[in-house]
This record gives structure tokens, sequence and C-alpha cells, in this order.
């Protein structure tokens, strides 16, 4: 599905799906990676107070914290366009006129 770890194919390599099938597709990817990344940081957060507390070490935490939201992300990114696609495909299956006909051709008559 991926031409790279930030670049998505535009169409699938086994059955031709679009991975942008509408305009703007990919903004539900970003509030995937919006939520994961706000939980990490969240977590990082949390724990990082719980261990120093009672003397918590203000510069290390946000340093800690700074860390966590620029590479969560980033690491994330690929599984939240994936997740994405995925729940776009649940709640609006693929048209057969979306798909590659020698990809149909191969499907039972009953998918068809």
């Amino acid at each position: 599905m991926f031409d790279s770890w930030f670049k998505m194919n535009e169409r699938c390599p086994n059955c031709g799906l679009a991975s942008d099938r509408v305009v703007g597709h990919f903004v539900g990817a970003v509030g995937f990676n919006t939520i994961f990344s706000f939980g990490v940081l969240l977590i990082v957060l949390l724990l990082g107070t719980w261990m120093m507390f009672p003397h918590i070490n203000v510069p290390v935490l946000l340093a800690v914290c700074f860390a966590a939201a620029i590479f969560a992300p980033m690491v994330f990114w690929p599984f939240s366009q994936s997740l994405w696609q995925a729940f776009d495909l649940a709640w609006r299956p693929a048209e057969e006129s979306e798909l590659d006909p020698r990809y149909t051709a191969t499907l039972p008559e009953s998918q068809h």
C-alpha cells in the first residue's frame, strides 16, 4: 500500500482501489494520527510526572514531551492511513466501478 513511510500509493497494487477515494479523504487519517499522538503525549506527561514526583524536573519533562510530540505522529502516520482506509471501506464498501477489472474478474459471482 505504501511507496515510502510517508507516501501511500495512488492505488492498491492488488485490487486497484484508489487510496484517496474522495476529495479530502486523508483528513480521517490525520484525525486518527492526532488522537494517537495526543494519547502518547498524555501518557508521557503523566508517567514523567509520576516518576519525578515530588521533585519534578520541568525542563527534562518538557524535552521528553517535545520529543514524543515530534516522533509519535511520524511513527504512527502509515498506520493511521491504513486504519482510516479500513474504516472507510467498512462504512462505504468499494463499488465494482472503483476496482480494477482484472481483480473483479477473479471474484466469485456472488461478490459482483
